[in-house]
């Protein structure tokens, strides 16, 4: 069973990154959380000391100078009390102050070497610096300590998918969603991590594992739209046309918006003299962007195939109008 509170900050953190639709920046503000996560995955609980305690409230607060005076007067009592000296690293990384936090990580893992959340802490604070082979060490002992826990399993592979490491990665998140079959964060991520071995079929099981958690997940659900396009396309290329069209065509029922879907599916349906269907998904790919400019162009050149003249030449007319607009543009840019 997960600490009470976690499930909750899990979801606070996802709301936040799934915005961004963008996986660096998701993976940015989950590592600057972990930490946090940790400390409670690890049991360090607040100790009843008065000036840690004060001290913790106040970062929790927001009032990072004064959580600092209040961490270093209770680590002048107490040198060696780990918590207190993760939570001024922390309270420094809040002022930006990176070397200073990796200092008092480093120390709270000197002080006491067998504190998961010291070794965690010092390993996410590592990856945050670029310093990804020292975070993997670091990492590790957390793995030994707790390889029942899903949490080091999705750190680790969070960093090995920094690195470049994908097979690595996938051994990680699999092994965070075998102890914690409800992590989605970790679905995301294995999902995302298959995608980049062209593992088109897994990623989109991991997505929908994602969505079946949380139907709401913009993040999963543009992601796997895009696997379902990216699968068609491959699927395409081995001549098994109507498994790519199925594909492609779950691409744009989960993202309607997905341009490049549409127009993947017309030319597909143009390559086999579906003509009528092509000229649907080429409109579709306007309705969504009427600025497309090659889309009217390929649109006009169906068109012209079928004998709609006169609708192919408003076409042609779009598409150069767009040309000069883009000319314009451009010209513009290059005089600023």
């Amino acid at each position: 069973m997960l600490p009470t509170g976690m499930n909750a900050m899990r979801a606070t953190l996802h709301e936040v990154s799934s915005k961004e639709y963008g996986v660096n920046t998701a993976y940015c503000l989950l590592l600057t959380t972990y930490c946090l996560l940790f400390l409670f995955l690890a049991g360090c609980q607040p100790e009843p000391r008065d000036r840690l305690s004060l001290g913790s409230q106040l970062l929790d607060s927001g009032e990072v100078e004064e959580a600092i005076v209040e961490l270093k007067k209770a680590l002048e009592v107490s040198p060696k009390n780990t918590q207190a000296r993760i939570l001024l690293g922390q309270a420094y990384e809040k002022q930006g102050k990176s070397e200073e936090a990796l200092q008092e990580y480093k120390r709270a893992t000197e002080d006491n070497p067998r504190s998961a959340s010291a070794h965690a802490s010092l390993g996410l604070a590592y990856s945050r610096k670029g310093m990804l082979d020292e975070a993997v060490t670091e990492l590790k002992v957390v793995v030994n300590t707790y390889p029942k826990m899903a949490e080091p399993h999705y750190m680790m592979g969070m960093v090995y998918g920094e690195k470049g490491m994908p097979e690595e990665a996938i051994k990680e998140f699999k092994k965070a969603v075998e102890l914690e079959p409800n992590y989605a964060e970790a679905h995301l991520y294995l999902g995302l991590a298959y995608d980049s071995m062209d593992s088109h079929r897994e990623a989109i099981r991991e997505y929908e594992e994602v969505l079946a958690l949380r139907p709401q997940d913009a993040v999963a659900s543009i992601n796997l739209a895009e696997a379902h396009k990216n699968l068609g396309l491959t699927l395409a290329k081995g001549g098994l046309t109507r498994e790519a069209i199925f594909h492609l065509q779950k691409a744009t029922e989960i993202h309607p918006e997905l341009v490049d879907a549409y127009l993947h599916l017309a030319e597909l349906y143009e390559e086999h003299g579906q003509l009528e269907a092509a000229i649907t998904e080429y409109r579709r790919a306007i309705g969504v962007d009427p600025e497309l400019a090659s889309a009217h162009q390929a649109l006009a050149t169906v068109l012209q195939k079928v004998g709609l003249t006169g609708e192919a030449e408003k076409e042609l007319a779009v598409y150069r109008k767009l040309g000069k607009k883009a000319t314009r543009e451009q010209a513009v840019d290059s005089n600023q």
